[in-house]
């Protein structure tokens, strides 16, 4: 289908739906509001008292919530769910005897298991629902990569696509009617504004109060903007149990898992000369890494073809959904630095002490002057991107990245530009050869790869052959904290162990 015929589809589509409306499938779920009921109940307790040791009991349970909502999948494709509840029964067991009110630890857990034992009855309702319309003319809108996968697998004997929402522009022009796992809040407005199919369905548990459909920040200011009616449906036990906790109690009460960030703990101070500013990035398979402000970082873009899914990501870029490509244990800098070293050859040593001279000279400039100084010094001169000038003391940074800004700087430094200048220009070519051949290997692991895995777990170990590179692993950035702290310039880019990201989708 090219772009021209799929827009005339969709405006068609979305005549039918400001003329029809949305349809809102709220289906009754006595387990899951249960577990609504005592994680509204924790929430408010943890956010009463802001140093509340239940943080922990209070993100997983949170994520359990989520998961009976967004992935409603019976047990036997649910792995996440029993996983979840397993998480908020053991942090439940080891607040036991620490915290005041062990009735909500007894009901908070007693209602995960619950949901474990339960099929949710939203699956039912969507399962129900495609085999009445036809499931040849039937698409499913999940909410995320995990959600798609658990849906997928669970939905293969009905031969019924499962989708996110940016992938809309491939649904079949056979299919008909759109079924969206997950209230209208947390899909964006363009499903219904410029929908993919005549018929939209959301489901959503009856406990989740908010049902209206979301609109573009736009739409009051806009004139002749999309209107959308709802058609809402009832289904099952709407039984809920009561809770102490109004629904317009205005306690934040955040039901997608969010990151927990303490704040900046480095103060105003300024980096030292092998520190750097980095932001702390969550990864999946609880892995981080702090991010410095280098230009780019190397990617995975697994909707790419074959051979064009390895690239560069601009470090401005590195968002939520973005998989970065990582060398366990150490920088991919470092190991490329070494690789490129090795293909100088008998030119090693002399590249080897040009850099190190216009490097110490920096070092020693920085430190009389002071980084913001040197800053305004360069900048005076022309130097382009002097606000990095810290970063080029380290050692497999070859140089910055304008080749006129390193002849400026060996000039304010007072050296000579020449052998450094040409001996630098060798070594970064030489990288990006190193570089380019790694991208090769890299690419021919992906494609070897099991990619529907990746999407799934989020994170992925890669099979590469090529000596100092063996340990490299693809992950998917679940946050990005949203200051910098202050870390050894050693320990940027290099995954580590943390489980700040375990419950994030």
């Amino acid at each position: 289908m090219n772009r021209v015929h799929d827009v005339i589809r969709r405006y068609k589509a979305s005549v039918e739906v400001v003329r029809h409306g949305v349809e809102v499938f709220v289906v009754g779920d006595p387990a899951g509001a249960r577990l609504n009921a005592a994680v509204r109940s924790l929430g408010y307790t943890v956010s009463e008292n802001s140093s509340d040791v239940r943080g922990d009991l209070l993100r997983a349970a949170n994520a359990l919530r989520w998961r009976r909502m967004m992935q409603p999948q019976p047990d036997g494709f649910h792995l996440a769910v029993t996983e979840a509840a397993s998480a908020v029964v053991r942090e439940a067991r080891t607040l036991r005897g620490a915290v005041a009110d062990e009735v909500l630890l007894d009901e908070i857990a007693e209602a995960a298991q619950g949901v474990c034992q339960t099929d949710s009855p939203v699956g039912g309702e969507l399962w129900r629902s495609i085999e009445e319309a036809n499931p040849s003319i039937c698409a499913v809108v999940a909410g995320s990569n995990r959600a798609r996968a658990g849906l997928q697998d669970w939905l293969t004997s009905l031969s019924v696509p499962v989708l996110l929402p940016g992938e809309l522009s491939d649904v079949s022009e056979r299919v008909e009617q759109l079924y969206v796992v997950g209230p209208p809040s947390f899909f964006p407005p363009s499903l219904v504004t410029a929908p993919a199919t005549n018929e939209v369905t959301f489901l959503m548990p009856a406990w989740f109060r908010q049902r209206a459909i979301p609109v573009s920040r736009f739409a009051d200011q806009a004139d002749g903007a999309i209107k959308v009616s709802i058609r809402e449906w009832t289904f099952g036990d709407l039984s809920e149990p009561e809770s102490p906790i109004s629904d317009d109690e205005p306690m934040g009460d955040a039901y997608y898992p969010q990151p927990i960030w303490r704040g900046r703990i480095s103060g105003d101070s300024e980096p030292g000369p092998d520190e750097a500013e980095a932001w702390k990035v969550l990864l999946a398979g609880n892995l981080a890494i702090w991010l410095d402000d280098g230009d780019r970082i190397r990617a995975l873009d697994p909707s790419q073809p074959e051979g064009e899914r390895v690239t560069y990501a601009a470090v401005k870029d590195v968002v939520p959904g973005t998989y970065l490509v990582l060398r366990d244990g150490e920088t991919e800098r470092g190991a490329m630095y070494e690789a490129a070293l090795h293909l100088m050859g008998p030119r090693a040593g002399a590249i080897e002490a040009t850099q190190r001279g216009w490097k110490t000279a920096l070092e020693e400039r920085l430190a009389s002057r002071g980084v913001r100084a040197s800053i305004a010094e360069l900048r005076a001169r022309g130097v382009r991107s002097a606000a990095r000038v810290r970063a080029w003391t380290e050692t497999t940074l070859i140089s910055p990245k304008h080749e006129h800004d390193l002849v400026l700087l060996l000039g304010w430094l007072g050296l000579a530009a020449e052998p450094s200048h040409q001996n630098a220009m060798a070594l970064r070519r030489a990288v990006y050869q190193v570089s380019a051949d790694l991208r090769e290997e890299l690419e021919n692991a992906v494609s070897r790869a099991d990619l529907a895995a990746l999407e799934r777990d989020s994170h992925m170990s890669l099979d590469i052959q090529r000596e100092g590179f063996r340990s490299i692993v693809a992950a998917k950035v679940l946050a990005r904290s949203p200051y910098t702290e202050i870390v050894p310039r050693l320990r940027t880019r290099v995954p580590f162990f943390d489980r700040s990201g375990e419950w994030l989708e």
